[in-house]
């Protein structure tokens, strides 16, 4: 509802234009509780209520599917665009945006856990293996007869 009310300005409908728009596919009627460690306040508080915002259509629609909607019943996404709704968060300070998420389509995901993923193995196998020995020299430095930078 909020993303129909506040139409953007002409300068940012033109760049839309130019660059083309990111759209965001959302609806009023999907929408998820947020887990009690994250959406209640600290007085321990209802759980927020959180409004997807998904780039592609087909995922609006898998996650409709996956709250337990059906086909039959899916509602109308609500199109936007990401500069809209970035000029919107600046511009409409009546509306809390917290409970808006942007939603990645899942390849997005999945690419960033598997890129993470081989730069954590290339880190540890770039580390050089230490032996025992030398790690507790290292730990425990020997006798050197100093103490503190002064002789004993």
């Amino acid at each position: 509802e909020l993303l129909e009310q506040s139409p953007p300005p002409p300068m940012l409908r033109r760049a839309n234009r130019r660059r083309g728009p990111v759209p965001l596919f959302g609806s009023d009627e999907l929408r998820f509780k947020a887990p009690a460690d994250e959406g209640a306040g600290a007085d321990g508080g209802e759980a927020e209520e959180l409004t997807p915002l998904f780039l592609r259509r087909s995922d609006f629609r898998a996650a409709w599917l996956a709250s337990g909607g059906s086909d039959d019943a899916l509602p109308a996404a609500q199109v936007s665009d990401l500069r809209s709704l970035a000029w919107q968060m600046e511009c409409e300070s009546a509306f809390d945006w917290r409970s808006i998420v942007l939603v990645a389509p899942q390849d997005s995901i999945d690419l960033a856990l598997e890129l993470q993923q081989q730069q954590q193995q290339e880190q540890a196998s770039d580390a050089p293996r230490r032996k025992r020995s030398e790690v507790q020299r290292d730990l425990f430095p020997p006798d050197t007869g100093v103490v503190g930078g002064f002789p004993r």
